[in-house]
C-alpha cells in the first residue's frame, strides 16, 4: 500500500510532520465549499472569497452566504477531502527547534534539600499552531525535567538487570508542591520549512531542565553536583567533599 510521503511522526517533530497535510486538506475543503456556494451566488468559484464567517463575491461583498447557509446546501450533508503531505521546501531538519532555560533554586546546606523556585524556558519551535498548547507542553517538559533532576532514580538488580523499585512508593517523582513558577517564552520564527512553519516542541523543554537546576545549585553553593538525581544525600556529600558550605 502506498501511503504517500511524510516525515516520521515522533521525536518532537509530529506537529511539523502532520500539520502541512491538515492545512492542505483544509484548503481543499474550502475550495469545495466555494464550489457549492457558487451556483447560489450566480458566479464562478474563483470569483468568491471568505471572511467574517461568510462566503462572498469578491467584486460585491454584500452578495454573500454564511458558512452555515452553505453547509446546509452540501449534497448528502457531508463531503470528504484528502490532504497530502508534500515534501518540505527544504530538507526536513528537526534540529531547527532550539531554546535556553534558566532555573532559580534554593539550597538548604544543612539538609541538602534543593527547592526549585522558578524556571524561565525560552524556545523557538517554529510557528506555534496553538500557543496555549505549546505553553502547556513546555510546562510539562519542565516538570518532567525537575522530576528526574531531583527525584527519579531507577535501581537495577546487578545480577538480573531487573528494576527493583518499579512502583510509585519507591520510584519518586515530582509532586504538585515541587512544581515551581514556570515562565514559558515562545520565540515565533517561521523557518519556511513547510506550509505551516511548524517544527515541534516536546523533548526540548525537558532535556535542559536538569542542567539548568544543576548550574543554579553550583551558583548557590559553589559545588558541582554531577550525579542525578540530586538528592539531599548527594548534595551533602558534595558539600562535605569541599569542606562544608561555601
Amino acid at each position: 500500500t502506498n501511503y504517500g510521503y511524510a516525515p516520521a511522526s515522533g521525536g518532537s517533530v509530529t506537529t511539523g510532520a502532520i500539520t502541512p497535510a491538515a492545512r492542505n486538506a483544509a484548503y481543499l475543503a474550502k475550495q469545495k465549499m466555494l464550489q457549492i456556494a457558487a451556483p447560489f451566488l450566480e458566479v464562478s468559484p474563483d470569483a468568491l472569497t471568505t471572511g467574517d464567517g461568510k462566503i462572498f463575491v469578491k467584486a460585491n461583498p454584500q452578495k454573500s452566504l454564511t458558512w452555515k447557509q452553505v453547509a446546509s446546501r452540501i449534497p448528502g450533508d457531508k463531503f470528504t477531502v484528502i490532504g497530502e503531505r508534500v515534501r518540505d521546501y527544504r530538507r526536513f531538519n528537526p534540529r531547527t527547534t532550539g531554546g535556553v532555560q534558566f532555573a532559580e533554586v534554593e539550597v538548604d546546606v544543612e539538609t541538602g534539600v534543593i527547592k526549585v523556585l522558578r524556571v524561565v524556558a525560552v524556545h523557538d519551535c517554529g510557528r506555534p499552531m496553538d500557543r496555549l498548547t505549546v505553553e502547556s507542553q513546555i510546562n510539562g517538559g519542565v516538570i518532567q525535567g525537575i522530576s528526574y533532576a531531583l527525584f527519579e532514580n531507577r535501581i537495577l538488580d546487578r545480577n538480573t538487570g531487573v528494576m527493583v523499585n518499579a512502583n510509585l512508593e519507591q520510584y519518586k517523582i515530582a509532586g504538585s508542591l515541587d512544581v515551581p513558577t514556570i515562565e514559558p517564552i515562545i520565540l515565533e520564527v517561521n523557518h519556511g520549512q513547510n506550509s505551516t512553519g511548524a517544527v515541534g516542541i516536546g523533548e526540548p523543554a525537558t532535556v535542559p531542565t536538569a542542567a539548568a537546576v544543576a548550574n543554579a545549585v553550583f551558583h548557590a553553593t559553589g559545588v558541582r553536583v554531577r550525579k542525578l538525581p540530586m538528592t539531599p544525600a548527594t548534595v551533602l556529600a558534595a558539600l562535605e567533599a569541599i569542606g562544608g558550605t561555601s
